[in-house]
């Protein structure tokens, strides 16, 4: 049986997650804790990556290593046929790919922190913080707390376009969902883990996308 070591509220954790459940293929859950100790994944990997999620396969170790990584999702695709990366929309998908983990994950982490971060514990809290303040800048979490108005309008702004592709199409690309739904799904998963937030009322198709997916 497959093992997913993920964390529960990354984005790309929960494409994987779902691309397993909506399959039914089996697979057994490992939570990394805390969230940056990464050492069970290079172990793993034998230090050839460190990024999450990690698919374990009979003692095969499988991880995204390139940016826009797809290797979890390919690896899926490859040996149970899933069709997610069907040849004729390769191109598109890219593109789409690129944007739904650009304008879409860029805005909707920073608001789920903004609600999770400060109610973590102690240790994890002061961890996450300084992590985020490495790349982000001093006092980023704060900043996201006051702007979350603002950056919740620029996120429903940057669904729009792929509202706009739903109201033809049951899934982004066609009949069916291909690799990028899931990817829309763990960005939109991330966005909604903290319970606080909703899908914006103004997007009329992507709340019936996000329900069948």
């Amino acid at each position: 049986m497959l093992t997913l070591i993920e964390f529960p509220w990354s984005p790309f954790c929960i494409s994987i997650r779902r691309i397993l459940q909506n399959h039914r293929i089996p697979y057994r859950s490992r939570n990394v804790s805390p969230y940056r100790d990464r050492s069970v994944i290079i172990r793993l990997t034998k230090g050839r990556g460190t990024t999450l999620p990690c698919l374990l396969d009979h003692g095969r170790a499988v991880v995204d290593e390139t940016d826009f990584g797809q290797e979890v999702a390919r690896y899926l695709d490859a040996k149970y046929k899933l069709h997610l990366f069907p040849a004729d929309k390769e191109g598109i998908q890219a593109i789409l790919a690129r944007y739904i983990e650009n304008e879409i994950e860029g805005l909707g982490f920073k608001i789920n922190d903004s609600y999770v971060v400060p109610k973590l514990p102690l240790v994890d809290r002061v961890n996450a913080i300084r992590w985020k303040e490495r790349k982000f800048g001093k006092g980023c979490v704060t900043a996201w707390t006051h702007d979350r108005a603002k950056l919740t309008a620029q996120f429903a702004a940057a669904l729009e376009p792929l509202d706009a592709m739903l109201a033809s199409s049951p899934y982004l690309l066609g009949d069916r969902p291909l690799f990028v739904d899931y990817d829309l799904y763990g960005m939109l998963g991330n966005y909604l883990y903290n319970g606080h937030t909703r899908l914006p009322k103004t997007l009329k198709h992507v709340g019936r996308w996000y329900a069948a997916m």
